[in-house]
């Protein structure tokens, strides 16, 4: 089981997690991009009942080139991206690794949407990488 705190830059929203961590990626799609400003986003998916947020994040929500609705969760105050969904894994939660506290507990298993990924980005060898998501 693992234990992971965290919150925005202002300290607006913050979030508690236990629970096991069955998906850490490294997403390079492009919404990824654009919500993060970074060149991937990093995430951690968990149970969102494993997750409790104090605060209350305003949320985007926006079509995927694969048909489902995503729905990003940010601070309106200071803008922090905090979380994710994808309408195809319900009751599943994104914690972006970035606000997390206990940052040694991210360690990604794989890359997906390489096929739109920066140029300039470098790819940690032996890491799976996908040109989509994979099934």
């Amino acid at each position: 089981m693992t234990h992971l705190t965290g919150h925005c830059l202002c300290g607006e929203i913050s979030f508690e997690a236990d629970g096991d961590v069955p998906v850490m990626a490294n997403c390079h799609c492009t919404a990824c991009r654009h919500s993060t400003g970074s060149a991937y986003a990093t995430l951690m998916f968990m149970k969102q009942d494993d997750v409790k947020i104090t605060g209350t994040p305003k949320t985007f929500s926006h079509g995927s080139d694969a048909g489902t609705t995503m729905t990003k969760h940010f601070c309106a105050t200071c803008g922090t991206p905090l979380f994710t969904q994808n309408s195809a894994r319900e009751g599943m939660l994104g914690i972006r690794a970035g606000n997390i506290k206990e940052h040694q507990e991210f360690a990604p298993k794989v890359n997906v949407y390489v096929s739109s990924k920066l140029d300039a980005t470098v790819l940690e060898d032996g890491l799976p990488a996908f040109e989509k998501m994979p099934g």
